[in-house]
């Protein structure tokens, strides 16, 4: 489960929603508080979606029949479909702009559009190649991307330690405490209640009489781990220098290369962003094939991950042509589709 869930937690860009954080108005020790509650938060559905796979070896859709009824799951599933498509189609989207953005900064050979398509059709095609193959495949890939993520990670923190300043992270002014709570609904937002809708497919294949507290605690740490170092670097990057904050928040690929990073950098930053990116969009369609089928549409799990993987595809570009701030997205959109995933959590959770 810590396999499973780190690498695809991993990306490079919780460094932006740190940022993000900052932008809003806490201070760095306001951004830990709201930080450390989103990711704790994260760990109840998180956890119980996987105590609910591992106990009745079903996806987390299938699972949900059981608290709202055959006919009465079916809006929560509509729900969890256009939440899964959101979020694979910004992952899509967010490996094109990283590509783009380096081959931009970098002046390597092409042009950033052409990079922007390949990195979206190679990101698509492997992740719906792993994907639509099964679980056999995504436990196996999740393991070797999660070992290059943690590595890639630890280099993206030397390379980038020079630019902080923790004296100067720690003289920002505290905002109202009030807004501590907006910070923490959307790390829950990006952590928990993006994969709350997920948690049971990976692990419905564990053990049946394996232990369901370490399942639930291995995945809860391999999926909140990632993201709380990343979005707290994030924001004390962001803190050491504040007129540098919003360019981290809307490009976080582009404004780390603006740094002034060493040489041999830019090759390892692409990398620890397209392998995380990819090993979040693997559990996204592969989540999706299996919400598609609890809707009743008698496609099978592979041929559902196929349709998931074509409406990524569109999606994805769409957003590649039209958006160029991720501020924008991670602020206004998974917010308001946390609301109704809260909801179902909550019910889900109870019953």
């Amino acid at each position: 489960m810590f396999w499973l869930w780190f690498a695809g937690t991993s990306s490079l860009i919780s460094v932006g929603v740190g940022a993000t954080l900052f932008v809003l108005g806490l201070s760095l020790r306001q951004l830990l508080v709201a930080t450390l509650f989103g990711v704790a938060l994260s760990f109840l559905p998180l956890g119980l979606g996987t105590l609910a796979g591992k106990w009745s070896g079903q996806p987390t859709l299938v699972v949900s029949r059981a608290t709202f009824g055959l006919r009465g799951n079916l809006l929560p599933t509509v729900i969890a479909l256009v939440v899964k498509l959101f979020w694979g189609s910004v992952l899509l989207w967010l490996a094109g702009s990283a590509a783009g953005s380096l081959t931009e900064a970098e002046g390597w050979p092409g042009n950033a559009v052409a990079a922007t398509v390949a990195a979206l059709a190679v990101t698509i095609v492997v992740a719906v190649v792993v994907a639509y193959i099964g679980y056999a495949l995504v436990a196996r890939v999740q393991l070797v991307l999660t070992i290059a993520s943690a590595v890639l990670i630890v280099l993206m923190i030397m390379a980038t330690w020079q630019h902080v300043d923790l004296s100067r992270a720690l003289d920002a002014p505290d905002a109202l405490w009030t807004h501590v709570v907006t910070g923490a609904v959307l790390v829950l937002s990006y952590v928990g209640l993006a994969w709350a809708m997920s948690s049971a497919e990976v692990a419905r294949y564990q053990r049946p009489l394996s232990s369901g507290g370490a399942a639930m605690l291995w995945a809860t740490f391999g999926a909140g781990v990632p993201p709380f170092v990343l979005v707290s670097y994030g924001g004390l990057l962001a803190a050491s220098n504040p007129g540098w904050a919003a360019d981290l928040a809307q490009d976080p690929v582009g404004a780390l290369v603006g740094l002034g990073l060493p040489g041999w950098y830019p090759v390892p930053l692409l990398l620890a962003v397209g392998l995380s990116l990819i090993s979040a969009l693997v559990l996204a369609l592969y989540s999706t094939g299996f919400t598609i089928d609890a809707l009743g549409v008698r496609l099978g799990r592979r041929w559902s991950t196929l349709v998931a993987g074509a409406a990524i595809a569109i999606a994805g570009g769409v957003l590649a042509a039209t958006v160029t701030d991720l501020s924008s997205v991670i602020r206004g959109v998974p917010t308001a589709l946390s609301v109704p995933v809260a909801a179902w959590v909550g019910v889900f959770s109870g019953r």
